[in-house]
């Protein structure tokens, strides 16, 4: 792939993951693209560096070397039991290499955009306030693993430089087709298969293409934002949302009670007043999904 004049240098970590290959298809024909992978070349990447996050040293190296314009760092252990299952690993790999990366963002002039979470928040009612509809100045309380080092990311990466950090929660086309919920609903109603929907765990999902939209609009801003839908669903309203949407069995989705009941939705009202717009809704974003289905479950594993 040729790269492109005059155009900003992208360097995106995870470059084979769920949100690293929707960036890649996203900055493709707006910047020149590093992918950074653990193994192979990632699609839409007009160039990829192969580096493991464990030795996070030899990416920084890359960074001062290549001196990209941007950094967007997506990769992470994102697995909540395998973060449970080896916290020494998620530690490593979202919180430390985080603090290597954004350190060499600083010394290359590079502007790190890091992907954050919404389970930085626990999702559950305090003394104080209600679950749900957290703010980017609402207090941090991860209740996770993944969350606890998501967000030592966050703190490091502030340590190191100056980011953008992105705190999401995201669905849309995956590399293996089956890391979203949305994916999830859509292969199991297209088979005839009877899912649960949770009926006690609500997000505000947002459309991974339009997440890079913002993201893209975001990226001269420094702090944090939260970006993610303008609405919170269920896991269950969400389920025969895309039923609706796609003309799918909504009977084939039985509401079930998750035992660990959650409400982990973020506010969008600092997105909003930054972007000057209307932010998407979780309904829109399926529609979106729907329409951009072919193109982007055409990404290869």
């Amino acid at each position: 792939m040729h790269k492109k004049t005059d155009a900003e240098t992208w360097m995106v970590t995870g470059a084979q993951g769920f949100l690293g290959a929707n960036a890649g298809s996203f900055l493709h024909n707006r910047a020149n693209t590093i992918g950074i992978s653990r193994s192979g070349n990632a699609t839409y990447f007009h160039q990829t560096q192969i580096h493991e996050l464990a030795d996070s040293q030899s990416l920084a190296h890359d960074i001062q070397t290549m001196k990209p314009n941007y950094l967007l760092h997506t990769a992470a252990v994102a697995s909540h039991q395998l973060c449970e299952e080896q916290p020494e690993l998620a530690q490593s790999i979202n919180a430390d290499a985080t603090a290597t990366i954004a350190r060499a963002c600083e010394i290359a002039g590079t502007k790190l955009i890091y992907i954050s979470t919404d389970s930085v928040f626990s999702g559950v009612p305090t003394d104080t306030r209600a679950a749900g509809n957290y703010s980017e100045t609402d207090n941090t309380e991860p209740n996770t693993v993944y969350g606890a080092t998501k967000l030592q990311g966050e703190i490091y990466a502030q340590a190191e430089t100056t980011p953008l950090i992105i705190r999401t929660n995201f669905f849309g086309w995956s590399p293996t087709h089956t890391r979203s919920i949305l994916e999830f609903f859509v292969n199991s109603l297209s088979h005839n298969q009877s899912v649960h929907g949770f009926t006690n765990i609500t997000t505000t999902s947002l459309y991974a293409q339009t997440l890079m939209d913002y993201i893209w609009r975001l990226k001269a801003q420094n702090g944090i934002f939260h970006v993610v839908s303008s609405n919170s669903l269920t896991k269950y309203e969400f389920g025969l949302t895309v039923a609706q949407e796609f003309g799918l069995d909504s009977g084939l989705i039985k509401p079930f009670a998750s035992t660990s009941a959650k409400d982990i939705s973020l506010s969008t009202s600092k997105l909003a007043q930054f972007l000057s717009t209307s932010i998407e809704t979780q309904a829109q974003g399926i529609a979106l999904a729907k329409e951009q289905q072919l193109w982007l479950r055409s990404i290869p594993t």
